[in-house]
């Protein structure tokens, strides 16, 4: 054995974690659309860095977890849930620590907990529009006094662009001044930032493919 070899292998030896397995979503994202996985990383680094260190985080349609996962290493503890029990297996597999759970729950149907931070992404635009204001008062009804909101959806000026895989599930579209004026009805201070690729930005939002909305100082009914 070589002596770069050597020095390899005793690299290799302190990565102990186990395998990660892929799901149906992530398996079909990197074998169709690698590029969305980049964006979906770069829409949870940040969250987790405006949430911040030692903090409780729920996030909301989480899917097969590897968001859910990036949330609790950078911020100390993180829950997912997702009505896909499928998805939901995939993540208990995948992401075991005590830093980490899942459920498989409907969001609407679940007990508030107090949490800092609520993140969900892509998960708005699959709520009928008759039940989002039920989905936004969810989302403050698990947020503690001074709890931060994470919501990320897709642009409505950018879904004539979008795959017809996207658009299938996708019943409730927001465009930039709906979205912010639907936070504006729970928070007190609204801020909306736009996406385009992984790169996050508050350019002009009709450029923008995607809205990432936070939503600070909850209102109270």
């Amino acid at each position: 054995m070589s002596e770069e070899m050597s020095q390899w292998m005793s690299v290799t030896e302190i990565m102990d974690k186990e395998e990660i397995t892929l799901g149906r979503y992530l398996a079909y994202w990197f074998e169709n659309t690698p590029r969305r996985a980049l964006y979906y990383t770069s829409y949870y680094k940040f969250a987790a860095k405006l949430i911040g260190k030692n903090q409780r985080v729920l996030d909301v349609g989480c899917s097969e977890g590897l968001g859910t996962w990036l949330l609790a290493a950078e911020c100390g503890y993180a829950q997912g849930i997702d009505l896909d029990e499928a998805a939901i297996s995939v993540a208990k597999k995948n992401w075991q620590s005590e830093r980490i759970s899942f459920e498989c729950a409907d969001f609407l149907e679940l007990k508030p907990k107090p949490w800092n931070a609520v993140v969900s992404f892509d998960v708005i635009e699959h709520i009928l529009p008759e039940n989002a204001d039920s989905f936004f008062t969810g989302v403050t009804n698990n947020l503690t006094h001074n709890g931060i909101a994470i919501i990320g959806t897709p642009s409505q000026e950018g879904q004539q662009y979008a795959s017809d895989i996207s658009k299938a599930g996708h019943v409730n579209v927001y465009s930039y001044e709906r979205l912010e004026q639907e936070m504006s009805r729970h928070f007190h201070n609204v801020f909306v930032f736009c996406a385009n690729d992984e790169i996050i930005h508050t350019g002009f939002s009709k450029l923008a493919h995607y809205f990432i909305a936070v939503g600070c100082k909850k209102r109270s009914f």
